[in-house]
This record gives C-alpha cells, structure tokens and sequence, in this order.
C-alpha cells in the first residue's frame, strides 16, 4: 500500500540509505521520536532536538518523506539538569513540524524517572498533544501498569498516549486504560506473524519500526509487516488503519 505511516522511529540514528529504502517501500510520513542514550546535561537533548528538526528533516524531505518531530526526555537518557528540559518543552510543542512529546516513560520505573514522566505528561495534557510511552523489555507489565497509574493521576486524556512497544503480555492494560498501542515489529517481540494472528486485539494501534542503531532493527519493518498481511489474507481496512490512518488522526497529520 501507499502512504504508510512509520510512528516512531529515531531518525538521528537512521542512514540516509534507510530513508531511501522506506521511501521505495511505500512510507511517506513518519514520526522522528527523541532519544540520546546517556545524556548527560540538558543542551545535549537541545542539539538533538535540532539536528532532528534540520539535517533528519532535510534528508527525509529528499527522499519524499515528510518528517514529524516529538520531543522529550527518554529514560535511558535523562541530564543532571532534567528540569531545564522540562521548562524549554512548550516553546518546541510551537514549532512547526513537532507534534507531540516521545519518547518518554519508564525503563527501570525507579522515584527519578517516575518524576521526569509524570511533568512531561502535565505538559504534554496542557497543551493537548500526543504522547509516545516507552515500555522496556523487562517487568513489562509492572512498569506499564505504574505507567498507566501516573498518567491517571495527571488527567491526561488516554486516547492521546500511545504506549509502545505493545505484545500479547500488555495489551489488555493498554486497552482497558484506553490508550493508542504502538505495534513495534522486530523479531523478538512483535512479528508480522504474531500480529496477523491475534490481529483481532490491534485494531487501534499503529505500527513503528523503533528504528534505531543501538539494536537490531529494520528500517523496513512496517512495510514487510504490510506486505505479510495483505499476502495472507488480513482485512484491507485493518491494514490502512494500523499502517496510516490511525497515526495520522492522532498526530493530526
């Protein structure tokens, strides 16, 4: 299919070719999330921030994908300095081509990331824009589950939360609080197969490759997803509301 929606990928860690080779595919529009693993001090996220809005954007744009830009501290990269990012947030959430705050959440759930999660999501309910919600590959539902809490008790709206990184162990929490799945396809978790078979229970999700370089990944993971269910048999209307329309009325793109 045309127009796939790639919602979350890391695109400072994304080689020109892997653009290329979405474009080919069929992507058109994907979601650049923040990440700079070990960040120390607050300009660093700046300068991510930036090069994601001028060098990713300038190299999607030449391979005619349309970049959008969600901005936030990652828990695996989180500065001394933590709340100065949290100050500057609203002034990225007026730029144009940002559009919501990722990717955010709990990796080992301790007092800390709780705290970083829980402003960005007063921010993030404030100005009624998306959120991107990492869930990590250890004590799933623990951590989605104090996830899940902390949103709560923000008041943020959960159809605005997309919680990623969705499988069979995650996916009643994510639907009973009401929030977006993200349908990360990778070998050790999602599959294309695992997905066509419980189809069914990720209507509402969106499919994202995660792509980055610090673990195996495909930057051509939802289009190989697509193509896996349009050839066996999976509903066409379910496929474009997983690889495109859902992203694209959430983000408002």
């Amino acid at each position: 299919m045309e127009g796939i929606v790639d919602s979350h990928t890391h695109v400072s860690l994304l080689p020109f070719e892997g653009l290329e080779n979405m474009a080919l595919a069929g992507v058109r529009k994907i979601i650049g999330c923040s990440m700079f693993f070990g960040a120390t001090y607050a300009e660093t996220l700046f300068d991510h921030f930036h090069q994601m809005l001028t060098l990713s954007t300038s190299n999607a744009a030449q391979n005619g994908i349309k970049l959008f830009v969600t901005v936030g501290i990652h828990p695996m990269g989180t500065p001394e300095n933590w709340p100065r990012v949290i100050d500057a947030l609203p002034s990225y959430l007026n730029m144009s081509d940002v559009v919501g705050l990722g990717e955010i959440g709990l990796h080992e759930g301790n007092k800390r990331e709780q705290d970083v999660l829980r402003e960005q999501l007063k921010i993030a309910k404030e100005y009624g824009v998306p959120v991107i919600i990492h869930t990590p590959p250890h004590h799933r539902v623990e951590i989605t589950e104090k996830t899940i809490e902390i949103a709560a008790t923000v008041g943020i709206e959960p159809g605005k939360m997309i919680i990623d990184h969705a499988n069979l162990d995650i996916i009643n929490l994510i639907e009973d609080f009401g929030a977006v799945p993200g349908l990360t396809i990778r070998q050790e978790g999602l599959t294309p197969h695992l997905l066509l078979n419980h189809l069914e229970r990720f209507p509402r999700g969106v499919l994202n490759s995660d792509y980055s370089n610090l673990k195996p990944n495909d930057p051509l993971g939802v289009p190989r997803a697509v193509r896996y269910l349009e050839l066996n048999g999976a509903p066409p209307e379910i496929i474009a509301r997983i690889a495109r329309y859902n992203a694209e009325e959430l983000f408002g793109i």
